[in-house]
């Protein structure tokens, strides 16, 4: 009975997002193409496990311009980032994304999950900075800038259409 019962909460989370997909591509007037097994199945199960409303907009913007005709979005990877982050790790990415340079982040979760997942990366041109070494820790006022793997990401889900 409690599997059903997440099996139904799973399904309104992909229509919902699934819906939201329908109208943003329906409003651009975009020509949709078959999107590959490979991507379109983490797609429908990573996107049905969230809940949060700003990461459901992610995602149907992710279908969008993987199924944009125009676009060449490809990568398999980006359904499994999303999956892993939090709306403040999405802030975080839209922040320097939009500023166009670097900046601080303290040091914690947040700063650890972005440098794992490669969508940023320190900026520190003077040191070497030795991740594992419990002798070299990241300072906290370290810069760090989107990786180029951020970049694509970000522009894979964000809403271009607006």
């Amino acid at each position: 009975m409690l599997a059903d019962k997440l099996r139904i909460r799973r399904l309104k989370n992909q229509i919902k997002i699934f819906s939201d997909a329908k109208k943003i591509a329906e409003e651009n007037n975009i020509s949709i193409k078959q999107i590959n097994l490979k991507t379109l199945v983490p797609l429908l199960e990573f996107s049905s496990l969230e809940e949060d409303e700003t990461l459901q907009k992610k995602w149907s913007n992710l279908i969008v311009n993987f199924s944009d005709v125009n676009e060449k979005y490809e990568s398999s990877i980006f359904p499994f980032i999303l999956n892993q982050l939090t709306v403040e790790d999405v802030r975080i990415i839209e922040r320097f994304y939009s500023s166009g340079r670097g900046s601080a982040i303290p040091s914690g979760i947040i700063q650890s999950n972005l440098l794992r997942l490669g969508l940023i990366e320190i900026f520190n041109p003077t040191r070497t900075i030795f991740l594992n070494s419990s002798k070299n820790k990241i300072p906290t006022t370290a810069k760090y800038w989107l990786s180029e793997l951020g970049t694509h990401f970000y522009e894979c889900f964000s809403n271009k259409y607006n």
